[in-house]
């Protein structure tokens, strides 16, 4: 076996046909699309190369067939927040081979010792925390949602092999929007109401320049201290909406204000995985098309979402449940009746415990794996959510 920097076009070609050699008898896998892949790994389409760098291999067997992935990467700039020196990896792909694995790992690892790297988090993403964010440990008989990972199980047993801690447990969340309970809620809205000046704007690309700056201002307020952040700004705001024009349904992205001010933030997208499957990870202009038809004329469809942001400013105000009572109107209700939670983390504590009291529950979970290279630094696992 041997394993090759990926640089080349024909690399690239490598690259994505591992998976599907993972997934050949795999019903329920939805090829990523490769274009929206490699343009993670492009400088100049993700603007993390401006503070990061990474680098993408490719294994070969014996008889130079593609049978294993991984992408190794460093982000410099939310190094500066770290205690110490952290490495991400992810797109990591290979078939059930304990060999191939710890090759791709060990290559990962030269990698990251050169640039003087302590801990390694992965499989994570080169970029923001709300997409391929960790392992699927749980709900592998499910198709998996946009941006999503999916993996065999026995992913779980190479990581292990070869260092790698279980470290957070990310949870997916859904909830059917005709049976959340809304009835506590609504008391709480109603007296907001009676007390406030509090409305919802949802998104309206004639005033997009005033939209970014506010939801980047909540966005960066109510999501800072975690680690891994990522600030956002106005400029990376717009281009995502623009990337995902054909896609977004403005009613489902809301900004909620109190007397003017920016308080909290809904972002939800049409959750469009079932529309690609056909797509195999290649979307030339005429099946775009033909996506964008199924997608526009298919009146009920799930909901995809980061979750929910609430202001600190405004934590105590009720926001959370002006928001949700936003995002059960019969007019969502009607065209997404399943709605998705996803990177829900098991140690946010209030965020898990105010997701299930809404009648929302556990649909599957992902687990985020650390590895040490220096023995200076522990990796103490975050901790896990218990059901009952």
């Amino acid at each position: 076996m041997k394993i090759i920097e990926v640089l080349e076009p024909q690399h690239w070609k490598l690259f994505h046909q591992v998976p599907h050699r993972v997934y050949a008898n795999d019903s329920n896998w939805i090829a990523p699309l490769e274009a929206d892949v490699q343009s993670t790994f492009t400088p100049g389409k993700n603007r993390t190369y401006e503070h990061g760098e990474a680098v993408v291999y490719v294994l070969l067997d014996d008889n130079n067939k593609p049978v294993g992935r991984i992408a190794a990467f460093i982000d410099h700039r939310n190094n500066q927040i770290q205690p110490y020196v952290m490495g991400g990896m992810g797109y990591f792909e290979c078939t059930d081979n304990s060999a191939f694995a710890k090759a791709l790992f060990n290559k990962a690892d030269e990698y990251f010792r050169a640039k003087g790297v302590q801990a390694i988090d992965g499989p994570i993403n080169f970029g923001g925390r709300d997409k391929y964010w960790g392992l699927l440990a749980d709900g592998y008989d499910r198709v998996p949602l946009f941006h999503e990972t999916y993996n065999p199980p026995y992913y779980n047993r190479l990581f292990q092999e070869n260092g790698y801690i279980a470290w957070e447990q990310i949870l997916t969340m859904k909830g059917n929007t005709a049976t959340i309970d809304l009835g506590r809620l609504r008391l709480i809205v109603e007296r907001i109401r009676a007390n406030n000046d509090v409305k919802v704007e949802t998104y309206n690309p004639k005033k997009i320049e005033q939209y970014a700056i506010d939801f980047t201002e909540l966005y960066n307020a109510a999501f800072g201290h975690y680690e891994h952040f990522r600030p956002a700004d106005p400029v990376g705001f717009k281009k995502t909406l623009a990337e995902v024009k054909n896609i977004l349904d403005p009613d489902l992205l809301g900004i909620a204000y109190v007397e003017g001010h920016p308080a909290g933030f809904v972002a939800f997208f049409p959750e469009i995985n079932p529309f690609l499957k056909f797509a195999k990870g290649k979307l030339p202009w005429w099946k775009a098309l033909w996506f964008v038809f199924k997608l526009k004329t298919t009146k009920s469809k799930g909901a995809k979402g980061t979750g929910f942001g609430v202001h600190p400013a405004y934590k105590t105000k009720g926001i959370f449940a002006f928001m949700v009572d936003y995002m059960t109107t019969d007019s969502l209700k009607s065209r997404y009746p399943d709605i998705f939670l996803t990177t829900v983390r098991a140690h946010n504590k209030e965020a898990v415990s105010v997701y299930l009291k809404l009648g929302v529950h556990i649909d599957r979970y992902h687990i985020g794996y650390r590895k040490s290279l220096d023995p200076n630094v522990p990796v103490e696992p975050n901790e896990f959510y218990q059901a009952g």
